[in-house]
């Protein structure tokens, strides 16, 4: 099992790095649009970090680590349609991509685990077209790229009801910004390109309770805070001319950033605060809530600054849970299946044109069992983002998105063969 499971991560890893997980025109803000970075588990109950139990792992919240009793290797998927719409004109793009890959390990004293998710993708193309001089202008924004995270986490119990944790996320990626602009008429096109090379570390403090009210119900606490950190950005901007009928290069200038002190600069993580609350009966029903407050206000891109873009300090509520009809029926499969559900809105990071971003979302989703204690987790998300006035793009996001959940034992020593 620990071979098969080893030599999984290296093969599927290889894919996660530099896929394309967006297509929306607000992903060109900040770092990229940010990723969730949970399980589909927890994502179909509206990204609600709070609840932990003893064979899902947590990725988002690392004090639920010391709770789970079974090594878990968790792998998701999910396959979306987005649909951007403005007063004129409206498209449908289809993506999929791998949202996570990772393994939990507990042992006696504490649990760890390790993997690599995608923390933001940067993907849009937008045409826009002017007049000059009875002349056709059009010039074209794109962007592609993204940042991905490999993780650690470690979790310790502190009582048998509490406990705490810890994650270190080394984050890494490209982000590439083009403008080109045509002349109707002109064979040449001219183009500024923006790229830059990211890296660095930061870190994810949590606590987490889970406190009992007789047999059957149970209370569970989370807190948890990621402090600002920054990361590393080497930059370089080129300056070229194309032929668009034969697509070569005509000229090419790198323009000198280290006279403006744009060579190398920083970008920030913001802080992140989130507090949930939860209350349910054991392997029947759960019903949580969460706030999640992220800092973003100070944000700032020295290097690919944007006049129509400014930040502002984000805010989610997510409200979710679960029900199993009956865990431990024998005679019907779908009485052990766990049905979730979620509802989250959030206050965007961005203003753009002068107008704050807000996306709404609602999810559902089925734990299915397999052998043993191992489940698949399928489940669909209907989300909508911006509006479609004032110049702006609205997005209405459908996604499928399926995760495995596989169970085994180690670090015990087995007494029977």
């Amino acid at each position: 099992m620990i071979r098969i499971t080893l030599l999984l991560f290296i093969l599927i890893t290889t894919s996660i790095i530099g896929q394309n997980n967006t297509a929306s025109p607000y992903s060109s803000t900040g770092l990229g649009e940010r990723s969730f970075n949970g399980t589909q588990a927890t994502r179909h109950m509206g990204g609600l970090d709070v609840f932990t139990d003893s064979i899902h792992a947590n990725l988002v919240n690392p004090a639920s680590y010391a709770f789970l009793k079974f090594t878990t290797y968790s792998v998701g998927v999910n396959y979306t349609n987005n649909n951007l719409s403005s007063v004129s004109e409206s498209t449908n793009v289809e993506l999929a991509a791998l949202d996570y890959l990772s393994v939990s390990i507990p042992t006696k004293k504490f649990s760890f685990g390790f993997g690599i998710v995608p923390y933001s993708s940067l993907g849009y193309r937008i045409q826009a077209i002017s007049e000059n001089q009875n002349q056709n202008i059009f010039n074209r924004y794109e962007g592609s790229g993204g940042l991905n995270k490999a993780y650690f986490s470690i979790g310790i119990p502190i009582t048998k009801f509490f406990a705490l944790g810890s994650t270190i996320n080394y984050n890494f990626g490209n982000l590439f910004y083009r403008t080109g602009q045509f002349i109707e008429g002109v064979e040449n096109g001219t183009f500024l390109t923006h790229d830059s090379s990211i890296s660095g570390f930061n870190y994810q403090f949590s606590a987490q309770a889970i406190i009992p009210f007789g047999k059957k119900y149970s209370t569970q606490l989370m807190f948890s805070h990621q402090p600002l950190r920054s990361l590393d950005s080497q930059n370089s901007k080129i300056y070229y001319t194309q032929s668009l009928s034969r697509e070569t290069i005509i000229e090419f200038t790198e323009i000198d950033l280290a006279s403006s002190s744009l060579e190398n600069t920083n970008l920030d993580i913001s802080p992140i605060t989130s507090i949930g609350i939860g209350f349910g009966r054991n392997k029947k029903w759960f019903l949580g809530a969460q706030y999640d407050y992220t800092k973003s206000s100070n944000f700032k891109n020295q290097f690919f600054e944007r006049q129509n873009i400014s930040y502002k300090d984000g805010q989610k509520w997510v409200v979710g849970g679960y029900f199993i009809p009956n865990y431990s029926s024998f005679t019907s499969f779908w009485k052990r299946v766990v049905y979730r559900f979620g509802f989250r809105t959030q206050q965007m990071s961005i203003i753009v044109n002068n107008s704050p971003i807000k996306e709404t979302g609602i999810t559902f989703g089925l734990g299915l069992p397999l052998a043993g204690l191992s489940n698949a987790n399928v489940g669909f998300e209907l989300s909508q983002r911006g509006k479609r006035d004032s110049g702006m793009v609205q997005e209405t996001i459908a996604s499928l998105r399926i995760g495995l959940s596989l169970n085994d034992i180690w670090f015990i020593k087995r007494r029977y063969n």
